[in-house]
Order: structure tokens, then sequence, then C-alpha cells
């Protein structure tokens, strides 16, 4: 019976590593994903501002456009005027000069305050490809950085599990199935030393005649508060060696909670 609890003891620990490992799965990425989410943001922000300064390209080669062609009729009206005899025919003519003049200036005046914009825009792209560059490259280093990392998780994963497998067939079938069913249900933790009449898994203090069979250790027990699988903290080598019986809650999952 000491030597299945040692065995089960022994499972415990690596199942704990494993789970640490796991942990370290969730939190290897986390990095990666806020330098991914910043870089999302930073192209979209830079689709919109390069949109932007397309519609004002386009804006002003329309303006061009018609600045061009207001210019074209404004010199032949011009031509008109000096040959026009009749003053109604002139006044209305010189109307519609004036008139393309003005929308000349207006667009003229658009333009200038296009440019503008173009300048500003052109400005916050330049600076925002340099942000967006330097991200992409952290990104880059980062993604290799998380590959590794996850690599190296993953062997050590597969290097306990080997572990694991090669104990698994010294404890009974039944109580590994109890086992297992325990620390599902016990986040992550089925087996817990007892140390002073106390479980380390909910901290309670079991009845004194269950200590007592603890210590003989004849049979398999369980903490009548949490349920799980309970030993008697001084079996595991490393506790009788140095008498420490907080070793042992160490090796046994003393930071379970209930």
């Amino acid at each position: 019976m000491r030597q299945q609890l040692l065995d089960l003891n022994e499972i415990q620990q690596i199942d704990l590593g494993i789970r640490e490992i796991e942990k370290r799965f969730e939190a290897i990425p986390v990095r990666l994903r806020e330098l991914e989410g910043t870089i999302a943001t930073s192209r979209a922000e830079l689709g919109k501002l390069v949109e932007q300064r397309e519609a004002l390209i386009k804006e002003v080669k329309t303006l061009d456009a018609s600045v061009q062609a207001e210019s074209i009729k404004i010199k032949k009206w011009d031509v008109r005027l000096n040959e026009i005899r009749n003053q109604r025919e002139y006044l209305a003519l010189s109307r519609e000069v004036e008139g393309g003049k003005r929308q000349n200036r207006d667009s003229e005046e658009r333009i200038a305050e296009i440019n503008i914009q173009r300048e500003q825009l052109d400005k916050q792209i330049e600076a925002l490809e340099d942000t967006l560059g330097e991200a992409e490259m952290d990104g880059t280093t980062e993604r290799e950085k998380v590959q590794a990392e996850l690599a190296a998780a993953n062997a050590d994963v597969a290097k306990e599990k080997v572990r694991r497998d090669a104990l698994v067939h010294k404890v009974p079938a039944a109580l590994l199935r109890k086992y297992d069913s325990i620390r599902t249900k016990r986040l992550g933790v089925g087996l817990v030393a007892v140390i002073d009449g106390s479980c380390q898994g909910c901290n309670m203090k079991l009845p004194p005649q269950l200590y007592n069979i603890l210590q003989r250790v004849e049979s398999i027990e369980q903490c009548p508060s949490c349920q799980r699988i309970i030993f008697w903290s001084r079996i595991v080598p490393e506790a009788q060696a140095t008498g420490d019986e907080n070793a042992a809650a160490a090796k046994s999952g003393a930071a379970a909670t209930p």
C-alpha cells in the first residue's frame, strides 16, 4: 500500500507539472496577440488614411480638369467679347466670364486646401508606416519566439507523459481511475498529504481515528471534506530523510484548494 501511494504521489507531481506547462501554453501567445492586435489596428488606420488621400487626389484631378475646361471657355468668351457689338449680349457674356473666373478661383482655393490636407495626411501615413513596420518586425520576432517556446513546452509535456506512462502500470487500475476522477473535479489535484492531522487540500482537520489509520498505511483513504485521496506526509522519502513534513506537503500538492 505504501508503494502504491508513493507511485501515485509521483504521478500527481507529474500531472501537476504538466498542468503548469499547459498554463504556460496559455500565457506564451499573449504578447504575440497584443502585437497582432496593434498591427491589425495600425493597418486598418493606415488603410483609412490612404483612402482619404486617394479621395483627395481624385478630387484635385476633377477640379484641375474643371479649371482647364473653364479656362478654355473663358478664353473663347474673351475673344467673343471683343467681337460683340450688342450691349445686351455683351453684358450676358461678361457675366458668364465672371462666373467662370469665380468658379476657377473657388476651385483653385479648394485645390490649395486639399494640398495642405494631403501634406498632413502624407506625414501621418509616413509616421504610421514606420510604426507599422516596427510592429511587424516585433511581431515576426515574437512569433519565432512563441513557436520556439511552444515547441519546448510540447517537448516538456511529451517527456512528462513518458514518465507517467512508466508509472501508471504500477498503480491498481481502480485506484488510478479514482485519482483521475477526483483530480478532474479538484483543479488537477487528486492526492494530498496530511500534516499534523490536517488535509493539505482543504485545510480541514481529520478525525483522530482516521489520522491514526493513515499512519499505519494499510489502506487507501479519502478526506471526508474534499474527497481527495490522502496519505500521511512522512511516508514520502524526502520527508523521512529531512524530518520536514512541509517538504512532503510541497511534493503532494499542498497548494491545492477545496
